[in-house]
């Protein structure tokens, strides 16, 4: 296939209008290590909102919402609504947006030595920096990567996809060494917007091929037989299908912890701690409650369609070539480039993050120049991307990437929850459950247990029971060493209270001695908001689900019980 000159004409616009901003951006950017990486804290909420859904809807989301729909119907899709419970959604919002804002932190590794003290506190950073700036980042950035390459090669066969990917990624590197994260953010905006639009025009396209919803239903009965298809289209596992006892992991376990480093990083980012907050419900609504759907109804058009792939993430591109007529083909495919770029530049950007203000800042060269460090950060910048293309090649599936990153930090998340709340937490408590977690997630990996010649035991295990036992291990061992080992020095914590006021709720002794810090008070308020606030998402998402089905008055209903509950919330956050 051979795109016409007004489709390229749409792309190159999108990347020449990216590189723009950048330039625009970059005199601000470079004055300080603060402006490259969090914007010198000055982001509004919409825009931080906005930035936050763009910079999740990465280029390989509709590919690995499509791998999860053919496995196991909607209810797959749970792998991430669940998160609307956990620090991207309700919990960030309500609880740790907040305490994360008045951190001033530039990264969650930087929030060790903060929290602990000692050269344990020193190592743990260090190794977080690491671990998560970089190794978990380039596996991430690999997947997204990797998804290119799947929807360059179903577009443009016989267009060579690694030239394509190049340019791409030069022009992203481009604006966002200028730029840093004030560039990014700018061009999220209008990625988002780009991005949406495309999703929901090839769903429109969808819906027109395959003549509206009931013949897309019927289409799944012939193709599953009537009870099958009917399990598919729930929005909720059914008790006994395969999927069930993974959506009680995800709902139960998998989604303790803090934001994700880029919700994160534009939290930290944000004018205050209320512009904190509402952005992370910005990103929780329209993340979780709007844009999966589109991508979910091309998923279930693309089985019906294609029902003989080998591959069923690539029915997604297959029906973008198939639908398109010229100029909407070329508005998809920008806002696929979109999506692809707003990931990219945010994860390149606090990729480097880690690398400058975790490893380098702090290790190896303490007392330079603002504007070295600066300096430091854009060639970090550029390592960060070299890494994450060289990870891209050993990956064979985005699904696959998704649920192995999955069970790769099983377990930690509850302690990085728990240390907000609880003084008794220490570093040596969080680098046992990141030890554990990493060395039985490994080698209960079927990849890794092939390799050594155990992989028919571990194949016979499912993955939710292997996240199970992992997420087992490492809660018991953070527990015990917290309790064997010393807890962090008192003076060390009421620093870290006074800066970052807590919950008083099991700070004991800490509260007890100092109850004048200006603790933040109202726990239960603020649990109340959690849970109204996962409700509200929750009721919003299905709503939009049940309107795609053409189920009118419950996807009303199910709205109008999301906007009362947002009123709630608003009433009580001004009291």
């Amino acid at each position: 296939m051979h795109l016409p000159i007004l489709d390229w004409a749409i792309i190159a616009a999108y990347l020449i209008f990216s590189v723009c901003i950048g330039i625009y951006f970059s005199r601000r950017a470079l004055k300080s290590v603060d402006e490259y990486f969090v914007s010198g804290r000055a982001l509004p909420w919409w825009l931080a909102g906005i930035s936050m859904v763009a910079s999740a809807f990465a280029i390989d989301t509709p590919l690995g919402i499509t791998g999860l729909v053919a496995k196991d119907g909607i209810p797959g899709v749970w792998y991430a609504w669940s998160f609307v419970l956990g620090g991207a959604g309700a919990l960030g919002a309500f609880i740790f947006a907040p305490l994360l804002r008045r951190s001033q932190i530039i990264t969650t590794a930087e929030l060790i030595e903060l929290r602990y003290d000692g050269r344990p506190a020193a190592f743990l950073r260090g190794f977080k920096g690491i671990y998560f700036g970089i190794f978990a980042n380039a596996i991430t950035l690999g997947w997204i990567i990797k998804a290119v390459w799947t929807v360059s090669e179903g577009v443009l066969p016989g267009f060579n996809p690694h030239w394509l990917l190049f340019s791409i990624l030069i022009l992203t590197l481009l604006y966002t060494t200028l730029s840093g994260l004030w560039g990014i953010a700018a061009t999220d905006a209008v990625q988002f917007f780009i991005g949406s639009a495309g999703s929901i025009i090839l769903a429109v396209f969808a819906w027109d091929h395959i003549g509206g919803m009931s013949n897309l239903i019927q289409g799944l009965v012939e193709r599953y037989g009537a009870e099958s298809a009917s399990l598919r289209l729930s929005f909720f596992p059914v008790p006994g299908t395969p999927f069930f006892v993974t959506f009680i992991v995800f709902i139960t376990l998998k989604w303790w912890g803090n934001p994700p480093p880029a919700i994160t990083q534009r939290i930290i980012s944000s004018k205050d701690e209320t512009h904190a907050s509402f952005a992370t419900m910005i990103f929780g609504i329209i993340a979780f409650g709007f844009n999966y759907w589109p991508m979910i109804f091309v998923a279930l058009v693309s089985l019906v369609v294609y029902p003989d792939l080998a591959r069923p993430e690539a029915g997604y591109v297959m029906l973008i070539v198939k639908l398109l007529p010229t100029g909407f083909l070329g508005l998809m495919l920008a806002s696929l480039v979109a999506a692809f770029m707003s990931t990219v530049d945010t994860h390149i950007n606090f990729g480097a993050s880690y690398m400058v203000n975790d490893i380098y800042r702090r290790f190896i060269k303490k007392d330079a120049s603002e504007k070295h460090y600066v300096r430091a950060s854009q060639a970090s910048t550029v390592l960060m991307l070299a890494l994450a293309v060289l990870v891209a090649y050993f990956l064979e599936s985005v699904s696959e990437a998704w649920y192995y990153m999955s069970t790769l930090t099983a377990g930690y998340g509850i302690v990085i929850v728990v240390r907000w709340f609880w003084w008794r937490v220490n570093a040596w408590g969080e680098i046992t459950a990141l030890a554990v977690s990493g060395i039985f997630s490994t080698l209960l990996s079927p990849r890794f247990a092939n390799a050594a010649g155990y992989g028919e035991l571990v194949g016979s295990i499912d993955w939710a029971y292997r996240f199970l036992i992992i997420v087992g291990l490492c809660t018991l061992s953070w527990l015990v060493v917290c309790f064997l080992t010393k807890p962090t020095a008192e003076e060390h914590l009421k620093k870290f209270c006074d800066k970052v006021k807590p919950f008083p709720t099991f700070w004991g002794p800490i509260y007890r001695k100092y109850p004048d810090l200006g603790w933040r008070l109202h726990f239960k308020r603020a649990c109340f908001q959690w849970a109204a606030g996962a409700v509200a998402m929750y009721s919003f998402c299905f709503g939009m689900g049940h309107l795609m089905f053409l189920r009118v008055a419950m996807g009303a209903s199910l709205i109008i019980v999301s906007v009362l509950l947002a009123g709630l919330i608003f009433v009580t956050w001004r009291k």
